[in-house]
Formats: C-alpha cells, sequence, structure tokens
C-alpha cells in the first residue's frame, strides 16, 4: 500500500503533490453543471518546469515561504503515479457514481473527531476554544464565504468529539517517509474513529517543521485515514502567517481528493480540474501577487485558491471545479455506502 500524505511543512524542504484525479464525467453542484476532463491550453516547455524527484511513497503539501525547496522530497508523486491514481478514481466513479445515478450531493455534515496529542506532563495541548475557532475557519472557508470569488461547497463540519492523550513520542509526531512510516501507524490505529466519511483531525508539534498532511480515500486504511496538522496552525497558534487555521482547510481539501494548484507545473494534466490555471512549480507559489502569470496557458496564478502555498492571509477560495471533484471523491471513496 502507498501511502499518500498531504503536507505542508512550516520551515523545511517542499513534500510536493499527491495524486487523485478526477474522471471526465458530467456533475451538478450548487446547481450548476462542470465538466471535467476538457484539455487546458498548451503548456509552456518543460525545461520551465521544477523537477521534482521520483520517490516511492506520496505526497502533496504546503510550504512556508522561504523553505528549501531543493531537498530531496520522500513523497513526490510521479506522472505514471498520478494517472494510475486518476485510472483508479475514474473506475471508481463509474461502478459507484454514475451507475448509481448520482450526479449531486446535497448538504453534507462531516463529524470531526479532534485528538490532541500532549506531552507526557500534559503540556503542549490546544484548548477547546481553538478547536472550534479551527472548525468554524473550515465551515467559513467550505461554504465560500472567504471570498466573493470562491465557491461553495456542499461541506459542512461538525465538531463530534475532542479527547487527549498524553504521549511525549507521539507529541513529537513524525511524518511518513519513503523508508518509515514515522508516527503514522500506532497513534492512529489507536486514536482513529468512525468510518471514511468522518475526519480525524490529529494535533500535534510535528517533527521536520511539517505544518500538516492528509490521506487520500483511494490509497490507505481506514486506520490511517484521516488529517494531521501542527498544533500551532491553529487560530491563534505560533506558527507566524500559518495561524488563521488555512493548514487543515488545506489539508481537508487533499482528504476531499484536491490536488495543488501547481501539480505538475505548466505541464498537462495540471491538477486535473480545468478552471483551476496552470501554475509553475517554483518559489512563484509562495506569492500572493494577482500579477503573476508564470505559464503559457490562459489564466493568472490561482495564488488565492487554498491549494496553493501562500500564507493563511493569502488563501481563499476553491472554484467551481475543485467543489465537483470533491463531490465526485467523496461520492466515490467516503459517502455511506461507498466503502469496498
Amino acid at each position: 500500500m502507498t501511502q499518500h500524505l498531504l503536507t505542508r511543512s512550516w520551515r523545511t524542504a517542499r513534500v510536493a503533490t499527491a495524486a487523485l484525479a478526477l474522471t471526465a464525467a458530467a456533475l451538478t453542484v450548487s446547481g450548476s453543471t462542470f465538466v471535467h476532463g476538457a484539455p487546458h491550453a498548451a503548456p509552456v516547455a518543460a525545461s520551465a518546469q521544477v523537477v521534482a524527484p521520483c520517490l516511492a511513497t506520496t505526497s502533496a503539501q504546503r510550504v512556508r515561504a522561504g523553505s528549501d525547496r531543493n531537498g530531496v522530497d520522500p513523497n513526490d508523486l510521479t506522472l505514471a503515479q498520478t494517472q494510475q491514481a486518476e485510472s483508479q478514481l475514474a473506475a471508481r466513479t463509474r461502478q459507484r457514481v454514475l451507475a448509481g445515478g448520482r450526479a449531486s450531493l446535497p448538504s453534507t455534515t462531516v463529524d470531526v473527531y479532534v485528538h490532541v496529542i500532549e506531552r507526557d506532563s500534559g503540556s503542549g495541548g490546544v484548548s477547546k476554544s481553538r478547536i472550534k475557532k479551527q472548525i468554524s475557519a473550515l465551515n467559513k472557508a467550505y461554504a465560500g464565504k472567504t471570498s466573493s470569488a470562491s465557491t461553495k461547497t456542499p461541506f459542512t463540519f461538525k465538531l463530534k468529539d475532542i479527547d487527549h492523550t498524553r504521549n511525549s513520542g507521539w507529541y513529537h509526531w513524525g511524518a511518513p517517509t519513503d523508508t518509515s512510516v514515522g508516527d503514522d501507524v500506532t497513534p492512529k490505529t489507536a486514536l482513529h474513529r468512525g468510518g471514511p466519511d468522518d475526519l480525524n483531525l490529529y494535533l500535534a508539534d510535528l517533527d521536520d517543521d511539517l505544518l500538516g498532511y492528509a490521506t487520500f480515500p483511494s490509497d490507505t486504511t481506514l486506520a490511517r485515514d484521516g488529517v494531521v496538522v501542527l498544533n500551532a496552525s491553529l487560530p491563534g497558534g505560533s506558527a507566524t502567517d500559518y495561524n488563521k487555521g488555512d493548514t487543515a482547510t488545506h489539508e481537508v481539501g487533499h482528504w476531499l481528493g484536491l490536488l495543488h494548484t501547481f501539480e505538475n507545473g505548466c505541464a498537462r494534466p495540471g491538477d486535473e480540474v480545468d478552471d483551476t490555471p496552470y501554475q509553475a512549480d517554483g518559489a512563484n507559489v509562495f506569492s500572493c501577487s494577482s500579477k503573476l502569470d508564470t505559464c503559457a496557458s490562459k489564466g493568472k496564478d490561482p495564488v488565492h485558491n487554498f491549494m496553493s502555498y501562500g500564507d493563511d492571509a493569502c488563501l481563499s477560495r476553491f472554484t467551481k471545479g475543485q467543489v465537483a471533484r470533491m463531490v465526485t471523491t467523496w461520492l466515490a471513496y467516503r459517502a455511506p455506502g461507498s466503502a469496498g
């Protein structure tokens, strides 16, 4: 099994994109139809792209500006891995979404189980008030209320329960790499609750300065499913520029099947969403300048998109195509009755 990571590093090297691509299917979302699969305009030459290393495990990560993006990335996807995941989702969609006649999703509540990891002494935890602010930040983002240019999704997040675990070893949480599962198995196996339609959110002091990572539903066990975020990234935390709650917004986007907007740089198939313009995969992804246009294809860089790498103050929107992708992923993998 390949573990899909969706990580966002605070100070160190980028862990690049992860794979779950959308089938060419028409979906009705928020009363409008969006058709996936139409090709983008011609990308710029491959020489203008940032080429990521080819390694075993997979990831999509958002990193802090100034991070060393030249380090070896233990979680990059190859194009072949992206295509394989796309084929898997397409087959799953034909089998479970289109075959069932389902092309839309009504308002859907996602129960959230929050697991707060603390030191043995009980220090280092996150207060209930900050957790509630995080849920509020998620709901505002996914309701399309963060920008007039953002699209409302059908998802609402409801805080179901909070548990606290004192374990200094887990508190200094090590993320999986291509050679190690880190702390992704034991804590999750012990703490995970609910099914694939429930969000398990783990809060810890992540090692290696990571801000967070998440699993894709296409390639993980239920016990390892969920989102792990740096405790300091919740609203009011100490992760400067990344403490308004959008680490979780970004990672939940991955949990619902979204790729980075700069996936594959200026080359096809990009992020597999037709209304997010191509975006070069370089230092530009940290910029919040709406003037950026790093690819020859139509459209300026989606610097304000939640699936880019800007800081929390910069990110504010999802597109209709991204919402359609989230709906497809939910129906194919997470909706009750879709398992198996």
